[in-house]
């Protein structure tokens, strides 16, 4: 007795298919991404604001042709403190452009699309009207032209 006659009146059993390979997901890519970026924007802002600190340890000097001249109202603690509102003021200023910026790009970009979305929408509406009757006498051209279909017995 060979195979063959093990399975003259039954078919072959089918192996089944291996398993699809599993897929891999983006989204903890994109969260690590977002991550390290976020540790690099605190390591750079720790970073500016010690040497914004360490600049403003010995007061705030300034220097005019060559002349330097140092207010007496600046010096110490009034001049660290004014020296942070401003690196403050900067970061707020830095991250408004950040923030405002890209906003107001996509509201401009989602205005278009809508506006051109519109109008598309009501020349389409025109044209669908100004064209129905053009649309009927096709209807009725195609049911006149079309193949007759052939009449099928059902038990």
């Amino acid at each position: 007795m060979k195979d063959e006659d093990i399975y003259a009146f039954n078919p072959v059993p089918t192996l089944p298919a291996p398993p699809a390979p599993p897929r891999r997901r983006v989204w903890p890519w994109v969260l690590g991404g977002v991550l390290v970026l976020a540790l690099a924007l605190l390591v750079s802002g720790a970073v500016a604001l010690v040497s914004v600190l360490d600049s403003a340890r010995d007061g705030v000097h300034f220097t005019i042709d060559g002349d330097e001249w140092t207010p007496g109202i600046l010096d110490g603690v009034s001049g660290l403190v004014a020296v942070m509102g401003v690196a403050f003021g900067l970061t707020v200023a830095l991250l408004c452009v950040l923030l405002v910026v890209p906003l107001t790009l996509l509201l401009v970009a989602l205005g278009l699309a809508l506006g051109l979305g519109g109008v598309v929408l009501a020349l389409l509406l025109v044209g669908g009207l100004v064209l129905s009757p053009l649309w009927g006498l096709l209807l009725i051209l195609w049911l006149l032209l079309r193949p007759k279909r052939r009449a099928t017995m059902t038990a």
